[in-house]
């Protein structure tokens, strides 16, 4: 039965309240007020009647996924029955921290005015934190008519799109009714201004599109995390697939929750969702490409093999996670800048704890689930007071019999906490973020498009297996977005590359479908135009590349050529 419940929520659920607050992810998907877990699951049969059997409230999601609120002292009992294939707790999700002064370097002025493709009949989809609805750029130009469909706040209560329980929604009357009134009638805000920034380069680059805004519920923390997403996501595919509509999905979010290879729950019902209805999904590649989160260790039958990380004065609990192939038999140990050696980590399935210099130290192993045939060891350092131990700690490993030979090991990614956390000697590839190691998104890099070179930060691929990641770069460096409150901002980011990739798309879907040209041009389609209309970058002379893909977005060269 231990297989089938995620590895975070096997530690979760062994540890004290107390101690999972100071951690830097286990509590999230715990409820305080009602004493209950928020989880996701994979499930067969009957949804309604596997949560009367076992009295939890559900929101049921496309393709056999679903979230539950549980109470935790039937977890176990839940997760046992047959009907039960998966449930993990959820994880947290990070910005990836350009209009449109990438609109040329993206070759979008001849589509955009010699064709005309201007996102005119596609619905592009921003799952994001929000927008500013009074930030002209989102008006017609009279001022008074929004280009957005539709807004689901998760974080507003009170009336929620049909089918789920969570959240307010706003129709395109609501909006316009709020532009033309004198008093504050909408709340929804965007308070970082990330997704008005995203939706900004979309609208600036492709302006007859609509938009659809989610903005993701941060459960009173400051970050979303994967139950949000997915319900996001979940919402918009209805919503494609309700008012028959070709649809764009823009995520500028990731985590290191998972292999890197596909394989975690979100990354399944991407792939799942991508192919049920006319849509396309695009999603930033992150900007860990020089964080140093990431170490690969390539072994053999040798001694010892041993990989030192930086945690620096300062730092609250972190996570490390380890994966490997599940027949490399290794004894794992975890040496703390004191000196002091714990482990070995060999119990399979059974949660190891230690207790050492003021901090609490778990462990645990997991066998292969029934979605990953990979093992996973998860290692929490929770200090009891307020901060870590800090200095140069190591995961030092013993091989005992070895077949593959790989290990991949991550900290968590930059912008969850202190920056100078890093490995020592890390490695250069496989730093993409999750989800865009997912096999049928387009997964977008950055580059600097004033001297057409790679952006150093932008997340690198290729997935663990070699899957070719990302597969395009879009500028991504100084770029000038709409600012909440009117008036433009300079960003860089993976997360502002991706949306000049998703007006890419949509321009593509307008040719293909609206225009009647290619009824089927739409996610891994569209993903094949964009790779073949892909133009070099500087100081890179072989494709494709770990950093680049198939190299930079042009659209005009996407577009295919009678």
């Amino acid at each position: 039965m231990e297989e089938k419940i995620g590895t975070e929520l096997n530690i979760a659920l062994d540890t004290a309240e107390y101690l999972r607050e100071k951690s830097l992810d286990l509590n999230t998907g715990y409820d305080k007020d009602l004493s209950q877990w928020r989880l996701i699951i994979r499930y067969i049969g009957d949804i309604e009647a596997l949560a009367m059997d076992y009295s939890v409230e559900y929101t049921e999601l496309l393709g056999g996924f679903a979230i539950v609120l549980i109470d935790e002292s039937v977890i176990e009992e839940f997760a046992s029955d047959s009907r039960v294939i998966y449930i993990e707790k959820p994880k947290l999700f990070f910005q990836a921290r350009t209009t449109i002064n990438g609109f040329v370097e993206s070759c979008m002025n001849v589509p955009f005015y010699e064709y005309g493709l201007k996102g005119k009949g596609i619905t592009v989809a921003i799952i994001d934190s929000g927008i500013d609805i009074y930030n002209s750029v989102f008006m017609d130009d009279n001022g008074s008519v929004t280009k957005i469909v539709g807004i689901w706040d998760q974080t507003l209560y009170g009336n929620p799109p049909r089918g789920y329980n969570v959240g307010t929604f706003y129709s395109r009357e609501d909006i316009n009714a709020a532009l033309e009134s004198d008093e504050k009638l909408f709340f929804s805000e965007d308070i970082s201004g990330h997704g008005t920034a995203v939706a900004g380069i979309v609208v600036s680059c492709t302006p007859e599109v609509d938009l659809l805004i989610i903005k993701l519920d941060t459960y009173d923390r400051e970050q979303s995390d994967t139950i949000s997403l997915m319900l996001g996501i979940d919402f918009a595919v209805r919503y494609s697939i309700d008012n028959e509509l070709p649809m764009v999905i823009n995520l500028s979010y990731g985590n290191n929750s998972g292999d890197h290879n596909g394989n975690s729950v979100l990354e399944r019902y991407i792939d799942y969702v991508s192919g049920i209805s006319k849509i396309t999904f695009v999603v930033g590649a992150g900007n860990d490409g020089v964080s140093g989160r990431h170490v690969q260790i390539n072994m053999e039958n040798e001694s010892f093999y041993r990989r030192d990380f930086l945690i620096p004065e300062g730092e609250k609990g972190i996570n490390i996670q380890v994966w490997r192939n599940y027949q490399d038999q290794f004894h794992m140990f975890l040496q703390t800048p004191r000196g002091d050696v714990i482990g070995p980590f060999n119990n399979l399935n059974v949660l190891m704890k230690y207790s050492i210099n003021d901090m609490d130290i778990r462990v645990l192993n997991s066998s292969p689930s029934p979605i990953n045939i990979k093992q996973e060891t998860y290692i929490s350092i929770i200090p009891y007071n307020e901060f870590i131990e800090s200095g140069i700690w190591s995961i030092i490993i013993n091989p005992q019999s070895i077949i593959d030979g790989r290990v991949d090991a991550w900290l968590p990614v930059e912008g969850s906490t202190n920056t100078n956390i890093r490995f020592l000697t890390p490695s250069e590839s496989t730093t993409l973020t999750i989800p865009s190691t997912t096999d049928k998104v387009i997964t977008v890099g950055a580059y600097d498009s004033n001297s057409m070179t790679y952006a150093s930060f932008s997340g690198r691929g290729n997935t663990v297996d070699g899957i070719v990641k990302p597969d395009i770069v879009a500028p991504g460096v100084d770029i000038d977005v709409p600012a909440v409150g009117g008036g433009y901002t300079l960003v860089s980011g993976t997360s502002f590359a991706a949306p000049f990739v998703s007006s890419a798309a949509a321009m593509l879907m307008e040719y293909g479908i609206v225009e009647g040209n290619d009824m089927f041009l739409y996610g891994e389609k569209v993903k094949s135009y964009i790779i073949s209309g892909a133009r070099q970058i500087l100081g890179i002379s072989s494709y494709p590349d770990i950093r680049v893909g198939w190299g930079a977005l042009c659209v005009d060269e996407s577009i295919p050529k009678e």
